[in-house]
């Protein structure tokens, strides 16, 4: 059986490629639905097992452009190898897809910025010792062409973005204290479990990435309180109006 997606869009453009991390599903409501298929039945492809995850691609409209969203995605730590983390990716590029924003949400290590805060993810550190798996890890970097991209997307939907660093760890515990201090202490600004191998891959693979962390709690240390995921899902849906003017924006001008 021909895969519906793939059958749906050979005669109609995608957009983009949209990855949605932990929490922040409530973004693919803008989305104007043609096809919805489940990871479940597409032969050979991992199934979400992390709570927020929904594990399912939408392709449809949104206000216009037409993308392709992954509804949750894959990590180390529920056992899979670097192919089945990078599934998603490698499913964006046989759609063809040469735009990707990939979001996720992350541990605040920097307080120069506030939870709730997005950031334009600058660079990586990779903690996990695996990065080189998914390709050449100088790719990890944003490129001029993006970061201008993200700019201008910026002015144009009065989004506040910052910018920073994202320390990659394979999870799924979060980090310690002491970790948190290491990690600062190498200029990181938020840390997370994902990420990381998918910019590499999909540059790699030709396409142009976009990649943003929504700030959903204060990692381990900085407050005197103990993390929860709830904390980190919670926040992201409070902040899902202003990661979705960015999106709106940012098709806008990949697209203009």
């Amino acid at each position: 059986m021909k895969d519906p997606i793939i059958q749906y869009i050979e005669n109609k453009p995608v957009h983009a490629g949209l990855i949605l991390g932990s929490g922040l599903g409530d973004v693919a409501g803008e989305i104007d639905a043609e096809v919805v298929l489940p990871y479940e039945e597409i032969p050979g492809f991992p199934r979400s097992t992390v709570e927020g995850h929904a594990g399912k691609f939408i392709l449809g409209l949104w206000h216009g452009y037409r993308i392709l969203a992954a509804k949750g995605r894959f990590h180390y730590y529920e056992g899979y190898g670097i192919d089945k983390v990078l599934s998603i990716v490698n499913y964006f590029n046989r759609a063809g897809i040469k735009d990707v924003v990939v979001t996720n949400a992350a541990g605040l290590i920097n307080v120069k910025y506030k939870t709730g805060a997005i950031i334009r993810l600058d660079n990586f550190i990779d903690f996990t010792h695996k990065a080189g798996e998914a390709g050449d890890v100088t790719l990890s970097a944003i490129r001029d062409h993006e970061k201008r991209a993200i700019g201008k997307a910026q002015t144009l939907s009065g989004v506040d973005v910052g910018s920073g660093t994202y320390v990659w760890t394979t999870g799924p515990s979060y980090e310690t204290p002491s970790e948190i201090r290491y990690f600062k202490s190498l200029g990181a600004d938020v840390v997370g479990m994902s990420t990381m191998p998918e910019v590499i891959r999909a540059r790699a693979l030709g396409m142009n990435v976009y990649p943003f962390s929504c700030a959903t709690n204060y990692a381990a240390g900085i407050l005197a309180q103990p993390l929860n995921h709830q904390e980190v899902t919670d926040m992201a849906i409070q902040v899902s109006g202003n990661i979705k003017s960015l999106i709106s924006s940012l098709l806008k001008v990949i697209n203009e």
